[in-house]
């Protein structure tokens, strides 16, 4: 009985293929076949605009939500987190930024490889090392517009922290990503 009832499944489908092979041929019309090519070429190189503005805010949105346990220049959401001015007595001026820094960008930078796509993926390789550099720096001004306590010494190892932690975040979880797809 169970033979029946998959042949008969198979029946409608195998007609509908015959009678689709045995169709003429048509073309598309020429509006549809450039908008099929516009949707091909936006999938395959998507806007560089928004690409980083994509990843801007998804690390920012991340960044953020990091103050609520880690303050950076004094600014915290969240609690002061007695941990984190032990770290900054054991560690020294340039270590503490630097931690800060990675530890502020590096969630937000796993998660933009998360979701951004697999051709968004392969876009941003051009240019990422270059975003790293920007989105640090705008993210130091940032705190500095906000009120934070800066001190400019703090500015070069929190940015390069910065910068590590988008090589870091973004790094290892895209490669992850586009080698699994790979694999697959």
């Amino acid at each position: 009985m169970k033979k029946q009832s998959q042949t008969d499944a198979r029946t409608p489908t195998l007609e509908e293929f015959c009678d689709f092979v045995d169709a003429e041929p048509m073309l598309p019309s020429s509006t549809l076949d450039v908008r099929i090519m516009d949707r091909v070429q936006h999938d395959l190189q998507p806007s560089v605009v928004w690409l980083y503005s994509k990843f801007f805010f998804i690390e920012s949105g991340a960044g953020v939500a990091t103050l609520f346990f880690c303050p950076q220049f004094g600014l915290s959401i969240g609690q002061q987190n007695d941990f984190f001015h032990v770290l900054h007595e054991q560690t020294g001026f340039f270590a503490f930024y630097l931690i800060c820094g990675l530890l502020f960008v590096i969630f937000g930078a796993a998660m933009s490889a998360l979701l951004l796509s697999y051709n968004e993926l392969q876009s941003i390789k051009k240019s990422k090392y270059l975003y790293y550099l920007v989105f640090g720096v705008t993210a130091f001004l940032a705190f500095f517009i906000a009120g934070g306590v800066v001190l400019w010494l703090s500015a070069v190892p929190w940015i390069v922290g910065a910068y590590l932690g988008n090589f870091t975040g973004f790094g290892v979880v895209s490669r992850l990503r586009l080698t699994r797809r790979w694999v697959q």
